[in-house]
């Protein structure tokens, strides 16, 4: 059964959006019993996402980059912090959570993650959909669902989003965590923990709320899909 579990959030200059993720973040965090750490990443931030960060979740540890870095080493940096952080706890027995800063997770997210690591799985990343935003068109989210259907299946999906993601943290130290990609770092992650012979679960029960912007922080994200679609 899982003893611990963190969660890792990378922000840079989020001040807008923060704030909201932090407050999804604290219900799902009430609604389980083990003990729960939380990391903000403030990549680069010339905002006040640090200040509202700290303001939001005084308790959560808050981690500051100063030079351009990677999207997989800012996941890295949380992930391995947490696991520091956690180790008197059995790795085996720690769960590693991520999300984005522009992204809102569901009351019962962290709890469905656990279940599915209490069944057996080493890792799971669940589905995204899009926050209602002004420029959110009836066909724009339209065509975003259609290209997303169809890649799900009635019990499962074949997405992959850093977004939605949970691990071991025995399978993340195994293969060596994200490695330091601009983009596709959860994917590569996905792989090589599939690769190495870990328990791999795409549910459809996992899903958060994500910013519908068509400008985002990373390259081949999902604001350029998006801007693409439009």
């Amino acid at each position: 059964m899982i003893g611990a579990a963190g969660i890792v959030i990378p922000a840079h200059n989020e001040e807008r959006l923060i704030a909201a993720c932090l407050h999804a973040l604290q219900n799902a965090v009430a609604s389980v019993r083990v003990p729960i750490s939380i990391c903000v990443v403030a990549d680069r931030c010339s905002d006040r996402t640090v200040e509202i960060a700290t303001a939001t979740v005084p308790e959560a540890s808050l981690l500051r980059t100063g030079v351009l870095s990677s999207l997989g080493q800012v996941r890295d940096l949380g992930m391995r912090y947490l696991m520091a952080e956690l180790e008197g706890h059995d790795p085996a027995k720690v769960w590693l959570l991520g999300t984005d800063a522009d992204s809102y997770v569901r009351p019962d997210w962290i709890e469905r993650q656990l279940a599915h690591a209490n069944a057996g799985a080493d890792a799971v990343t669940g589905l995204v959909d899009l926050e209602p935003a002004p420029h959110l068109t009836t066909e724009l989210r339209s065509a975003y669902r259609t290209l997303i259907g169809e890649r799900i299946r009635p019990a499962d999906h074949d997405h992959i989003h850093g977004a939605n993601f949970g691990v071991r943290a025995s399978a993340y130290a195994d293969v060596g965590g994200y490695r330091a990609l601009d983009t596709g770092e959860d994917r590569d992650l996905w792989f090589r923990l599939q690769a190495a012979g870990h328990s791999m679960l795409q549910p459809r029960d996992l899903d958060v709320l994500t910013s519908a912007r068509t400008t985002g922080r990373a390259r081949g994200g999902l604001a350029d899909l998006l801007a693409a679609l439009g």
